[in-house]
């Protein structure tokens, strides 16, 4: 598998990102296809980080390349706040499959395990989205039922909700 690259989301990465993953296939199950005017303002305000105030927020928002190319081939992000990360994952249809984005979950666990102090991870996911679902599970995530759930800002009603322990990492 080559070797893939992490680095902090820039606003010069914008148009590339735009051409990877504005696209039906990637929104199929976040919501639908935004404008690209959305698409640019949700990259540029996770960029800017959480709002100011007492929440103790972080915000990680990596883009990953391939090392050979320097090409990026998707993003990823983790909203740290309560003891808990939520992460999230996208990458362009044409490197699904690849084991990138396992590779990519992977580096994002260590990266929180050296530089947070989160007891659990979590992610959600759409009920019909068995490619993320997949993942997650591959990742050592495990499906939990929706009725005690900590506050999880990418929590939609119906969610498939998926827990790991910091302990697992």
């Amino acid at each position: 598998m080559p070797e893939l690259l992490y680095a902090p989301l820039l606003e010069s990465d914008l148009e590339e990102l735009a051409e990877l993953l504005h696209c039906e296939a990637v929104y199929e199950f976040i919501g639908g296809m935004p404008s690209r005017e959305e698409f640019d303002l949700w990259l540029r305000r996770s960029m800017a980080g959480p709002p100011d105030g007492p929440t103790g927020e972080t915000w990680i928002n990596v883009v990953v390349r391939l090392a050979a190319t320097g090409r990026i081939i998707g993003r990823l992000e983790a909203n740290v706040h309560d003891g808990l990360a939520e992460v999230a994952f996208l990458y362009g249809p044409t490197h699904w499959g690849s084991g990138f984005a396992s590779q990519g979950l992977l580096w994002l666990h260590e990266h929180l395990r050296q530089h947070s102090e989160v007891r659990t991870l979590w992610a959600t996911t759409h009920p019909d989205n068995y490619r993320s679902a997949g993942l997650l599970a591959k990742c050592g995530y495990t499906a939990i039922p929706t009725d005690a759930l900590p506050v999880l800002y990418s929590y939609d009603e119906g969610d498939v909700v998926f827990r790991r322990t910091a302990a697992e990492l």
